[in-house]
Order: C-alpha cells, then structure tokens, then sequence
C-alpha cells in the first residue's frame, strides 16, 4: 500500500486535501482538515424571527440586518409549531437559545435568530 493511502486510512493526512493533520489519538481512520470540513457544509443564512400571540402565534422574519422584514408571515394556533419553526431553522443551538424561545412563548412575544440554508431562505422570500 502506497504510503499516502497508509497516513490517510490512518488519520495522518485529510483525505481530501491531503494536508497533514494534528495528531488524534481518539480519531482513528479517515478524516477531514477544518478547512474541508467547512467547505463541504452548506452556507447558512442568518435571520431573525419575531413571533407574538394574539388570537394565534403570529411569526414574522427579518434579515440580519434586523430591518428589512421578509414578505412571508406565519400564523399558528399552538406554540409547538413556533418551537418546531425553531427547530427546522437551526435556531436552538444550545441551551440558552431553548430558555429564550420558552420565556418569550410564556410572555408571549419574542425573537430567535435562525440559520437557514439557501432551499430554506428562499421559500421565505417568495410569499
């Protein structure tokens, strides 16, 4: 076996790139460098989503620039579905976020930034 299939298999080299990598004693086997890893990931948007109750949860979105509004509106009948919102749009990152989204559906109004793919963004562009 030639030796840059060896440091591959082994985890020595990205398999991609073939860059060296920092040694990992607990990841064995083929592996990507950072910059491979990042490249493969898709490009999020971010955007920040306002939602309210009145009658119903109502979920308006804007861009990161916290102004201009985008044309598409929600409106739910149960905070699940404003959660689930959350959820598909990567916007309950850790445990703080998933705090945040639970106090403001109990006051009933409140914000959450949101990660969206390019598919994601563009279905809320078009109303």
């Amino acid at each position: 076996m030639p030796t840059k299939a060896r440091q591959r298999i082994s985890g020595k080299i990205c398999w991609q790139c073939r860059n060296l990598l920092e040694p990992n004693p607990n990841n064995q086997g083929e592996r990507l460098c950072a910059k491979c890893t990042e490249a493969r990931q898709p490009s999020l948007r971010n955007i920040y989503m306002y939602y309210m109750f009145s009658t119903d949860w109502y979920c308006q979105f804007l861009e990161a620039d916290l102004k201009t509004p985008l044309p598409r509106k929600f409106r739910f009948s149960t905070s699940d579905k404003v959660v689930e919102l959350a959820e598909r749009g990567r916007g309950l990152k850790d445990l703080a976020c998933r705090q945040a989204l639970k106090q403001g559906i109990g006051i009933g109004r409140g914000g959450i930034h949101l990660y969206l793919t390019d598919h994601q963004y563009n279905k809320l562009k078009r109303c």
